[in-house]
């Protein structure tokens, strides 16, 4: 918008006739019309993303993580085997990320992690994702839609992950 009014006001300067710019007519609105407008966009955003089901904890679905999935959070499960080195270098990787994570990114991500023996307390989100080897990580998005990352993973590659679930 402001290159559109930077060549309308330099055609303005050099003709005497000029078309308007398109962001006047937006100067000229009362700011009750705004409001009305901005109202209207927000009530449409709503209208396209519906709420989710609630879930319900249980046998397969620890508290807190179905507490999370419930308040629209991007869930992050991160699975490990404490023996292997490529586990605990991306153990490693998720604490940096996690002490790095912006304050605006801290209330919308929930990050848990478990041992890979333990992993059948969260079937009901990973069972059918076929995870076959550790570390593996699995990101559910607001939508929740799940990605599964398996093998090392750095903390540029969770950062980005994290970020585009957002």
């Amino acid at each position: 918008m402001a290159i559109t009014f930077f060549v309308t006001k330099a055609a303005d300067n050099t003709s005497s006739v000029a078309a308007p710019a398109p962001s006047a007519p937006a100067k000229t609105k009362s700011p009750a019309t705004k409001t009305t407008t901005t109202n209207t966009a927000t009530a449409a955003k709503k209208v396209a993303q519906p709420k989710e089901p609630a879930v319900a904890p249980g046998p397969g679905l620890p508290r807190d993580v179905a507490r999370a999935l419930n308040s629209q959070k991007v869930v992050v499960l991160f699975f490990y085997e404490p023996a292997a080195s490529d586990d605990q270098a991306t153990k490693t990787a998720v604490k940096a990320v996690r002490s790095a994570a912006r304050p605006a990114a801290r209330g919308t991500v929930a990050l848990f992690q478990d041992r890979v023996r333990r992993i059948s307390d969260y079937r009901r989100l990973v069972g059918s994702l076929g995870i076959s080897q550790s570390p593996a990580m699995v990101v559910i998005d607001r939508g929740r839609k799940a990605q599964l990352l398996q093998g090392y993973l750095d903390a540029g590659t969770i950062k980005q992950t994290v970020r585009d679930a957002l």
